[in-house]
């Protein structure tokens, strides 16, 4: 309808500041499988459609995501999208007029603190420390760290340009343990890529 329409000229990518302090490394991330998640309007007949422009997406604010940021990760996360559904036999055109569909993609994270579970070398067990021995206590380092978890989706959106409404969507989401920023523009590149993977394939002409 209407709102979804409004809602799908309207995607942003929204990382609520998941990469400023990074997220897991890529290695990390895939030791637990995504699950890609989509949706096809059965009347769409995707395989049949030939081209796409990618529409994109506007950032929510500049606190969202630091504008050098934005200008590394949008061009990789279009790239990853773009060469999936390429690879799918879709041809990619600038013209919006001349396109069978629009592509957008939608990034969003939030992030929460849990207490780390991996026991330090040498760390004194939590009895030793809590004892009144007469011992000094442990420094800081030596006792239990938070840690950042970010949780993370990432949407890819087709909309018919004739309706303005959505005919594909694919979601994935990926729970992660911070490292370094870089890990976390690849983690979200990879992301992008399993999710257009799921695109179907393009029927051969005759």
């Amino acid at each position: 309808g209407a709102g979804c329409a409004a809602h799908a000229a309207e995607v942003t990518v929204n990382l609520h500041r998941w990469f400023v302090l990074g997220v897991a490394t890529l290695a990390a991330s895939c030791a637990t499988p995504r699950t890609v998640e989509s949706f096809a309007a059965p009347e769409a007949d995707l395989p049949g459609k030939k081209s796409f422009v990618w529409k994109g997406g506007a950032f929510n604010t500049p606190a969202a995501m630091e504008p050098e940021l934005a200008a590394v990760v949008e061009p990789r996360v279009r790239q990853a999208v773009v060469n999936e559904l390429q690879r799918k036999g879709f041809v990619e055109v600038t013209d919006p007029a001349g396109a069978d569909m629009l592509v957008s993609v939608q990034v969003s994270g939030t992030r929460r603190f849990v207490l780390s579970e991996e026991p330090r070398v040498g760390a004194p067990s939590a009895n030793s420390v809590l004892t009144a021995s007469g011992m000094p206590l442990p420094p800081a380092s030596e006792l239990p760290r938070e840690t950042t978890v970010r949780e993370g989706t990432v949407v890819v959106f087709v909309e018919d340009p004739a309706s303005g409404r959505i005919i594909w969507r694919g979601l994935v989401a990926s729970e992660s343990r911070v490292t370094s920023r870089e890990a976390g523009i690849r983690l979200v590149v990879e992301m992008a890529h399993q999710v257009a993977r799921e695109f179907p394939q393009r029927r051969a002409g005759p």
